[in-house]
């Protein structure tokens, strides 16, 4: 089994935006998440994304005002990121998020962490260390929006475990999902078809099951107000607020 990165690395960072759909689509709709936020940043305020793949909501809060440190340990996806964001006020670091702070030199106005990126993290212990240096990097008022899809919920069954992601005439993605005691085992497989001949290539690797009652506790605990939980394009999205 591979790790998340090499996962990453040699198989899903090619086709991580052909998966998406539609970049444009994606920074849109992102751009409509935040732009409902009310978020008037001051000026030279900080915003890190962790877990920035190609910048889906690097680039609507880059749009705000806000000079974004955007993190993430997959080269390919930073590259397509610097494609995309022009004149943008937004630093591309190519590291393990959990390493965030050491790119950092200024308290941060918000912290973002979509995409189901905190699942992708090794162990629950490095999740809590992560979520502790997020409080600690936030100034007081600050923001931290994350989004996890509910994978404590009801466990799919039978053909229920095969995900159909996209489709054309030249590829076909799909994953199957194993659910086991505190991870989910998952299964990408990619289609590809070479001169008339369809071949198929496989990776896999490991998913937490994090609870987002856990983690608001956290939050909680350490001084942050969780201030609204909702949801988009299938993923529980928590925003949480900085009180002192």
């Amino acid at each position: 089994m591979e790790t998340v990165k090499d996962h990453y690395d040699s198989f899903l960072g090619s086709v991580y935006s052909w998966i998406l759909g539609d970049f444009d689509n994606a920074r849109e709709k992102n751009a409509a998440f935040f732009a409902s936020l009310d978020l008037t940043p001051a000026e030279n305020a900080i915003a890190v994304d962790l877990g920035c793949g190609p910048g889906c909501q690097s680039l609507p809060v880059a749009e705000l005002g806000y000079e974004v440190l955007a993190i993430d340990f997959c080269q390919d996806l930073l590259d397509e990121l610097g494609e995309h964001a022009g004149d943008l006020p937004v630093r591309r670091v190519c590291d393990d998020i959990a390493n965030f702070r050491s790119h950092m030199s200024d308290p941060a106005d918000l912290i973002v962490c979509m995409g189901d990126t905190l699942v992708h993290l090794p162990d629950n212990e490095t999740v809590e260390l992560l979520i502790g240096d997020i409080c600690e990097s936030l100034n007081p008022g600050g923001l931290f929006v994350y989004a996890i899809r509910d994978y404590v919920g009801d466990e799919p069954e039978g053909a229920d475990r095969f995900v159909p992601i996209r489709a054309n005439d030249e590829q076909i993605f799909t994953c199957f999902l194993d659910y086991q005691e505190d991870v989910v085992h998952v299964h990408d497989l990619l289609y590809r078809r070479i001169n008339d001949e369809w071949r198929m290539s496989v990776s896999d690797y490991l998913k937490l099951r994090l609870d987002t009652r856990q983690i608001n506790q956290q939050l909680t605990a350490l001084g942050l107000e969780i201030v609204a939980t909702s949801s988009m394009d299938g993923m529980i999205v928590v925003i949480a607020k900085k009180l002192v």
